[in-house]
């Protein structure tokens, strides 16, 4: 059925007449009387009775009026509501990230937005796993790593590498770490699925080299990784980004500095460049803006590209 039929036959009834309607629409006459003798024949059932003095409606064509017209109302109410959303950021915005997303800068970034934009509520799903946004309804995610090619779109915020680190706890308690050969000796916080033949690959200015680890923590978090490994509980390969502020208070100290690993990046990303609400391109620009102006990283290495991104 043709929705313009639809608002035709009521512009009519409105107007009381044909040429009423067709004055008010700015169509001819002829148009707006096909168009809901059409409406009528894909009905099926008379709407107007026609005389030469007037129009009249039928009791089907009453009851019909009453809820096209209603409906039509909401639509166009509808419509208005999301004009007016568009012009100051308002409502909700569905966030996925990483579970250690809940410490650190990025939590005191997603409170300073709250507080800077009161009408917009934020739910937020944390998982270390990767989230389909559009099947989960989601507005924005945080990614982490090397990202592969998609429909979505990634702005990159950061560069990040892992780098091998443990507690000052765990390093006046354990055997001096010297080279890459004393990391097979020590207990390894493993992030993955399975520990079995768990290992390391690692590069440095030298090439890049395989190490095999005792895997005596496993987990498939990082947030639960970082804990552990601020624990004492091995030597763990972490984010640098996300282990930032322990780096800088010194809880967790980095490990043969000139080994790392997964050269990647921090990513925000969302499903598409055109048709942004307003309150997810006001969320996307404050996150940007954060990261431009922290000290997190020199600004050789932070980047504000779009990007395809799984």
């Amino acid at each position: 059925m043709d929705l313009n039929e639809v608002f035709i036959f009521i512009k009519v009834v409105e107007a009381g007449s044909f040429s009423g309607a067709a004055k008010l629409m700015g169509l001819p006459r002829s148009t707006v009387s096909r168009k809901v003798s059409q409406l009528e024949e894909a009905l099926g059932i008379r709407l107007l009775q026609r005389t030469t003095r007037k129009l009249s409606l039928t009791h089907a064509g009453r009851d019909y009026f009453q809820q096209c017209r209603t409906a039509i109302l909401g639509i166009q109410q509808a419509n208005q509501l999301v004009q007016t959303s568009q012009q100051a950021p308002t409502g909700m915005i569905r966030v996925a990230g990483l579970l250690a997303v809940q410490r650190g800068f990025l939590c005191d970034w997603f409170n300073e937005f709250l507080k800077l934009y009161p009408n917009i509520s934020v739910e937020i799903q944390l998982s270390d796993d990767s989230v389909d946004i559009i099947e989960a309804g989601v507005d924005v995610a945080f990614r982490a790593g090397v990202l592969g090619d998609s429909s979505l779109v990634a702005r990159r915020l950061m560069e990040s590498k892992l780098v091998l680190c443990a507690s000052p706890d765990y390093l006046i308690n354990s055997a001096a770490i010297t080279s890459i050969d004393n990391i097979k000796q020590h207990r390894a916080i493993f992030v993955g699925n399975s520990g079995q033949n768990a290992r390391w690959q690692l590069e440095s200015d030298k090439g890049k080299v395989m190490v095999p680890i005792k895997a005596t923590v496993v987990a498939n978090s990082m947030e639960f990784a970082i804990n552990t490994c601020l624990a004492g509980n091995g030597i763990a390969l972490l984010p640098d980004v996300m282990i930032h502020e322990h780096l800088e208070s010194n809880k967790l100290q980095v490990v043969l500095g000139e080994y790392s690993a997964g050269s990647g990046g921090i990513y925000i990303v969302y499903p598409s460049r055109t048709h942004l609400s307003i309150t997810v391109r006001t969320f996307v620009d404050f996150i940007t803006a954060k990261v431009t102006a922290s000290n997190l990283l020199s600004s050789s290495k932070t980047r504000n590209s779009d990007q395809r991104a799984d």
